[in-house]
């Protein structure tokens, strides 16, 4: 029973179907792969059996990669599986089981329901095209007419099965226990080897050690797990904020008998119908309006604080879309319905049409729960680094059961050695000690005024490439100044106006200018969209709603009207019938993106007749008004002002037929009232820059971080703006792309762009393009998008989902792409984005990853700058760790050799006081104030970051083996002569061991650098002292320590004069250390030279990334038209 109109699309792998391919989202070609399989009483029992025998190791395995638990069951048809195995987009791979359920769906009859769930999403099977869809498609579309014509209710018996199908309309985010966490971490394989080490330290005799190990892991579990929980509660939080605890509904039994029922809001399903409450009342579901008017809060959702008006359904045969043509006819789930009005008796009633995480706030936060792993390369590069420290340690093992068995050791005694190496080159705490950086950024954050949803994403910060800003409310404040009114009077137009007295108060204009918007008075205020509330406090005319009490129902005779204020002393009442004078709005037309208008129908009652009044983009107006009626120069008077950054919108109006009624205006369609319109004028608005704009945007440019604006507004508005910002710079062209107007409607449209320049690779060339250019390109010229957008500034006249689209095609050509706005109509661009920045007093929404509350890009300019600093910390750290373990892995290899091991408490030193002490340190240090024009590097694995390891891990060993051999040439010095077990105290152990704390110390200075990524190490307060402290007490161990410390750290005590010279001068193989780790990581690790020679070495000679190759390349002439004058007349070439 599959919809036609599918927004799933399916592909069958192959006849049997045994697989199937769910593409989920058209626009970023999102899919999951599913597979087959049933169970299996053989396979269950082997796997079980290999379970019990390797004491429980394969579970843990299994449950780490859920394809290998699949040799459990056995394959089969899709049609008959009772498990499937999900292969998402990103290559993680789960295990779903298929339930089963009998039910009879409305309009679809009795159907055996088989489905699995995913990411708390139902799929569902199709019996006719067998195959796996999603409930949407199950259901037959409904038409706007379908939802107003059954105003009934649900039946009681249809609302059980339709319970079963859809399942309890919840939303909720699961805060696990503790135990559950404590569970989950501790069954983490990092952990596991963890458990495994402490093990064998404990049969090595290694008790303290592996006490403090347990104590410290303990504590680092505890605290991860706290950080962890709380993370939970904050999502549980913000998703719960928003819950309403009992809804009213209207039911129907069998005998057609209508009840009106209070439940809990968990029980509504799709369909049924809700009677909602005067105010202050959260939506529990997405429902469609049918009767009445609503005031609404969506700033939940959308970050944007200022009331929305949802107005009822009307009359139409179009399919009802719930994110499209019909968005101010729906209530959100999660938004609070600050009030409702309604008319007469009549109760204001909705349709329930989404529930659960279905519903828009559902699709959010399934958002946050299952990111996009943003992070991946990183995790790969991690795993790719262990994988070669296990290798190192295999070697380590190797040589290790080489040495033992030469000196006849027991097969226990050289079992355990071996071991003991892995435990060594791996170090256990590697994933807690990496995400140090990433939880003091947050912190940083979060005192900055940025809050952040996703931690996972800050370093992402640090690589971004491209910065994408809507215009209006981001670049510009919210709020807008009145520039002038130009009237047009019989197709000509008038001198500008700046005050209303010059303008009469009865003229078609000014009624336009006092009805044609969107506001309503909450708590006494007048609020809405800032251009209606400039636009109608310009007319100084009165608000009026009917009755004192703001919820008052209306009557229907009574609507909301507008009246002339107290007037200036150049314009008075005319009659005693003026003091009367008022008009009423009798239907409204909301805003849509889509369209770029609203309407209104309004009648005043001393004129014969109803008057529409519709404002909105020129582009948009001119083409509803009829042409007598504009005059000549509207496009070139529009450009003048828009040119110059003014906002201007166009105002239109036609009067209505006589016998027009209040009933057909309720039941007329948008279409029917937005054409053959007489034009009225210009409306001229000036929308001021914030003071962070230009600064920020200059510090981003000279960052080589590329700028673009996306916006709603007019090509030449943006453009001036792009201008005014510095996006632009004024030495730099501008040229905008058009489509060419074909008089054969079934022709390919022709794209014209005004400056040669650009299609000849000029650099100092920058695109314009508007919305209806970038469809035409979708459509037929997709092989052009990617050598448009490198060279794109300004994209204006964008719909919403044009501006997720944009989005995605940027991160196809390789952008990091971050996307700043502050509305409702940028929430799919900054999902969609890598980085998404709401600018919303929220403390958080679920409209994007991070949410400021400082009200200017320049937040921005803080997180990427934390982004940075997360993402080198990290690699810092990760370096840092290897290191030392690579570092205490030669200097236990040296000792093995010579028949001695590292102490007790030799090993806790370094382990637990130095190392956990400066990891924990490095993580602390704050973001460099400045910019970099250079970004950090982004691969953990890359020659950069792998050369200058290799370097640092080869002085290392250079150093202790020097500092050996400068002690062997002692004549005092006698050898460990050859035996079965080591001994620890002896001058090999006490030169390696002091030796190499200092390079403990060393590393974790060196990888503590702070320009150009992080503030200078000696502002990092804690790591400094730490380090210091650590340095005198290394130092003074090695030269001369008291004979109770030399005891405790197992190293030899200084009684003899040659001796006590000899740890004087052994010190200067630290600082010789000291100063090739400088060298290493300062002069070739930083050197633009070692990346040329890496270059030349690989023979790359083309840029990795796709849009740098675009770059350099140059547009195709020949699909542009070579006539001159473009869509957009007289523009100036700027």
């Amino acid at each position: 029973m599959m919809n036609n109109s599918r927004p799933y699309e399916y592909q069958n792998i192959d006849e049997i179907r045994y697989q199937q391919v769910l593409l989920l989202d058209n626009q970023d070609e999102l899919k999951i792969y599913l597979y087959g399989y049933e169970q299996s009483k053989l396979n269950n029992v082997i796997y079980n059996f290999l379970g019990i025998i390797f004491l429980g190791i394969p579970f843990l395995i299994f449950n780490a990669w859920p394809q290998l638990k699949t040799i459990k069951f056995k394959k089969c048809p899709l049609e008959t599986a009772s498990v499937l195995l999900v292969l998402d987009h990103y290559g993680k791979y789960t295990l779903e089981t298929v339930k089963t359920d009998k039910l009879k769906v409305p309009n679809i009859g009795p159907y055996n329901l088989r489905y699995f769930l995913y990411q708390h999403t139902k799929y569902v099977w199709d019996i006719e095209d067998k195959v796996f869809s999603t409930l949407d498609n199950l259901i037959p579309p409904n038409t706007v007419d379908d939802y107003l014509n059954n105003t009934s209710g649900l039946f009681d018996v249809d609302y059980i099965d339709l319970y079963k199908l859809f399942g309890p309309n919840k939303i909720s985010v699961k805060i696990k226990s503790y135990w559950k966490l404590f569970f989950d971490e501790v069954f983490n394989p990092f952990y596991i080897f963890q458990v495994f080490s402490v093990v064998l330290w404990c049969v090595d005799d290694y008790m303290i050690y592996a006490g403090c190990v347990v104590v410290l892991t303990l504590f680092s579990s505890i605290t991860s797990l706290i950080q962890t929980r709380k993370q939970s509660e904050a999502v549980h939080d913000l998703v719960e904020s928003s819950v309403c605890h009992q809804v009213k509904v209207v039911r129907q039994n069998l005998l057609f008998e209508i009840n009106e029922l209070n439940i809990n809001p968990v029980e509504l399903v799709p369909g049924d119908l809700i009677i909602l409450p005067p105010n202050n009342f959260v939506m529990p579901c997405d429902a469609v309006l049918l009767t009445g008017e609503c005031i609404v809060n969506e700033s939940v959702l959308t970050g944007e604080s200022v009331p929305v008006t949802k107005t009822a359904l009307h009359s139409s045969n179009d399919v009802y879309s719930i994110g499209g043509l019909h968005r101010r006819q729906t209530l959100f789930s999660g938004t609070t319905l600050i009030q409702t009005r309604y008319y007469e008796n009549d109760d204001v009633l909705a349709r329930v049409v989404r529930t659960g995480f279905d519903t828009t706030k559902g699709a959010l936060v399934k958002s946050i729960l299952f990111p996009s792993p943003v992070g991946l390369k990183f995790y790969r590069d991690s795993l790719k680094f262990v994988f070669v420290l296990f290798t190192i340690a295999a070697f380590g093992m190797a040589y290790c059961l080489y040495v033992y068995n030469e000196r006849h050791a027991q097969l226990r005694y050289i079992i355990t050695r071996a071991l003991d190496i892995i435990t060594i080159v791996v170090p256990p705490a590697l994933p807690a000690a990496m995400a140090m950086g990433t939880v003091y950024s947050q912190a940083r954050l979060k005192k900055a005024g940025i809050f952040c949803i996703s931690p996972p994403i800050i370093p992402v910060c640090g690589k971004i490439k491209l910065a994408c800003f809507d215009k209006t409310g981001t670049l510009t404040h919210d709020s807008l100044d009145m520039k002038s009114l130009i009237p047009c009077d019989r197709s000509q137009f008038t001198d500008p106006v700046t005050d209303i007295c010059y303008v009469d108060l009865k003229s078609k204009l000014v009624q336009a200018m006092a009805c044609c918007h969107d506001l309503t008075r909450i708590d006494g205020v007048l609020q809405g969209d800032p251009l209606d509330l400039i636009m109608f406090e310009f007319t100084k005319w009165e608000f009026e709603e009917p009755g004192n009490d703001e919820n008052a129902r209306f009557d229907k005779l009574a609507p909301t009207t507008v009246i002339p204020g107290k007037m200036c002393s150049k314009q008075v009442l005319q009659s005693e019938d003026d003091d009367l004078y008022q008009i009423g709005i009798i239907r409204k037309f909301p805003f849509s993106s889509t369209l770029q208008c609203m309407s209104v129908v309004s009648r005043n009652l001393q004129e014969p007749c109803m008057t529409a009044f519709v404002k909105g983009a020129p582009e948009k107006i001119k083409s509803m008004c009829n042409r007598e009626s504009l005059p000549n120069n509207f496009d070139t008077l529009l450009s003048e002002y828009t040119v110059q950054g003014f906002r201007v919108i166009a105002i239109a109006y036609k009067n209505l037929p006589r016998k027009f009624t209040w009933k057909e205006s309720q039941k007329a369609k948008r279409e029917v009232i937005e054409c053959n319109l007489n034009f009225l004028g210009f409306l001229v608005m000036q929308n001021l820059l914030k003071e962070q704009t230009v600064p920020a945007l200059r510090t981003l440019q000279m960052a080589n971080i590329r700028t673009v604006m996306i916006t709603g507004d007019n090509i030449l508005t943006a453009i001036a703006v792009a201008r005014d910002c510095d996006m632009v710079k004024r030495h730099e062209q501008i040229s905008v792309m058009s489509v060419i107007d074909e008089d054969n409607e079934q022709a390919i449209p022709r794209l014209h762009v005004e400056n040669d320049g650009l299609l000849y690779g000029d650099e100092k060339c920058h695109l314009a393009i508007d919305g209806k250019t970038w469809e035409i390109l979708k459509q037929h010229y997709s092989d052009l998008i990617p050598s448009v957008l490198v060279r794109a500034t300004i994209f204006a006249r964008f719909q919403p989902d044009q501006k997720a689209q944009l989005i995605g095609q940027f991160q196809k050509i390789d952008y990091v792409v971050s996307m700043v706005g502050d509305g409702a109509n940028d929430c799919g661009a900054l999902k969609a984005a890598h980085v998404g920045v709401s600018l919303s007093q929220a403390e958080a929404s679920v409209a994007a990853p991070f949410t400021s509350m400082v009200n200017d890009i320049s937040c921005l300019i803080d997180l990427i700058l934390e982004g940075r600093c997360a993402l080198v910390t990290s690699f810092a750290i990760f370096k840092y760790m290897a290191l030392y373990s690579l570092i205490q892995f030669i200097t236990i290899i040296i000792l093995y050799h010579h028949c001695s091991i590292l102490g007790d408490f030799q090993f806790l030193f370094i382990d637990l006081v130095i190392t956990t002490i400066l990891a924990v340190t490095i993580g602390r240090q704050g973001p460099s104030k400045l910019l970099s024009a250079k970004r950090p590097i982004g691969s953990l694995v890359s020659a950069k970051n792998v050369i200058p390891l290799v370097l640092q891990i080869g002085s290392c060993a250079a150093v202790q083996l020097a500092a050996l051999f400068f002690l062997f040439q002692q004549h005092w010095f006698k050898p460990i002569p050859d035996q079965d077990e080591e001994v620890v105290v002896s001058w090999e152990n006490t030169v390696l061991f002091t030796v190499s704390c200092f390079q403990y110390i060393t590393i974790a200075a060196v990888y503590s650098k702070g320009k150009p990524y992080r503030q200078p190490l000696y502002k990092n307060f804690w790591l400094l002292f730490s380090a210091l402290v650590l340095t005198i007490f290394t130092a003074w161990i090695m030269m001369y320590p008291c004979k109770e410390v030399a005891k405790i750290m197992d190293i030899i005590y200084v009684h003899d004069r040659e001796q006590t010279i000899f740890r004087c001068i052994l010190i200067a193989f630290p600082v010789l250390h000291l100063f090739v780790a400088i060298f290493i990581e300062s002069v070739l690790s930083d050197r633009e030279w070692l990346k040329k020679i890496i270059r030349c070495l690989r023979r790359k000679t083309k840029p990795k990334n796709e849009y740098k190759r675009l770059q350099t390349a140059r547009l195709d002439a020949s699909m542009f038209n070579a006539q001159e004058q473009s869509y957009y007349v007289n523009i100036p070439i700027m």
